[in-house]
């Protein structure tokens, strides 16, 4: 049962989550044969493998061929409307945020290019994927981020809606993996799992077990963070609920390796709760910029020439 997103998958997603577009520009994608083409910016056969494996991984399942293409589609757009507004992502800051999910994930960039080809994705692939999305996220920022407020009647609001009948719970969570390739023979997997439950059995403080991760080889501690019980899956909070803080939920198999969660504390929220109002803040806002960049992406793909090289020819 996987219980969370792997940590990978995690990591990736922190960077405004698949592409083709090369660190120095999106022109230079030009391996395989060309699929369509974007204002003249091409997608190729190479480029829709990529974009796929990409996509499975943050979200967890599979994408279509099609599917691929449309995302690449809006990244064009997206850098392209960016570089109009010239707040595209330089090169320095590209490689600023792939260091950080690397750290996010336990290692360094190095070791993060080996993970990202172990799962058949090229480093400036994801590379490219990061600009876009880094030179997209500063054009809405600024052209949209200082008209977003949320009222303390709306947090007020939002957290009673959560609240319920019972009172929200806020858990601090921190995720450990034992990293297993891909390709691992069923005997390495078992191995690993027996790792794993080895580490929860004798695992019992966040504040100082979280060393012997340290000591395992291959394995990753991912950085801490806030949850209320109310954001979570029915399943995932069943599990944390039966899991007593210091310990680690059971292990799962996922993409990157065998999966725990450590429990560092679990507290009731109430409306006046700091921690909870400032998470509902974030989630609001993120909420509300998600809907303003869905309709300008919208927008935009309205004026787009998208010229399809499978018979569909040029579409607006």
């Amino acid at each position: 049962m996987v219980l969370v997103r792997p940590l990978l998958a995690a990591a990736l997603a922190v960077a405004l989550p698949a592409a083709a577009l090369v660190v120095s520009s999106p022109v230079l994608a030009q391996e395989g044969r060309v699929i369509a083409t974007v204002s003249g910016v091409p997608i190729t056969s190479f480029d829709i493998p990529q974009r796929q494996r990409l996509l499975q991984i943050r979200e967890g399942r599979a994408h279509s061929a099609e599917q691929a293409l449309q995302d690449l589609i809006n990244d064009r757009i997206k850098f392209a409307e960016a570089r109009r507004y010239r707040v595209e992502a330089n090169e320095q800051q590209v490689n600023a945020a792939y260091a950080q999910v690397a750290q996010r994930s336990g290692i360094d960039p190095r070791g993060f290019d080996q993970v990202l080809r172990s799962q058949g994705i090229e480093p400036r692939v994801y590379k490219g994927k990061l600009r876009a999305d880094l030179s997209w996220s500063n054009l809405i920022g600024a052209r949209y981020g200082r008209t977003i407020f949320i009222t303390d009647t709306q947090l007020v609001d939002a957290l009673g809606r959560r609240q319920g009948a019972t009172r929200p719970v806020n858990y601090v969570l921190r995720p450990v993996v034992l990293l297993v390739p891909a390709t691992a023979s069923p005997a390495q997997v078992q191995r690993r799992m027996a790792e794993a439950n080895a580490l929860r059995g004798r695992f019992s403080s966040c504040a100082t077990d979280l060393e012997q991760v340290g000591r395992i080889p291959d394995a990753a501690v991912r950085e801490q963070f806030r949850r209320l019980n109310t954001d979570l899956s029915p399943q995932f909070r069943q599990v944390l609920d039966q899991t007593a803080v210091g310990k680690l939920t059971p292990p799962s198999r996922t993409q990157q390796g065998i999966e725990m969660i450590a429990v560092c504390s679990k507290e009731e929220a109430s409306t006046s709760d700091t921690a909870a109002r400032n998470q509902v803040r974030e989630e609001m806002t993120t909420a509300e910029m998600k809907r303003i960049s869905d309709t300008y992406l919208a927008r935009l793909r309205q004026t787009a020439v998208i010229n399809y090289r499978d018979g569909r020819g040029e579409r607006r």
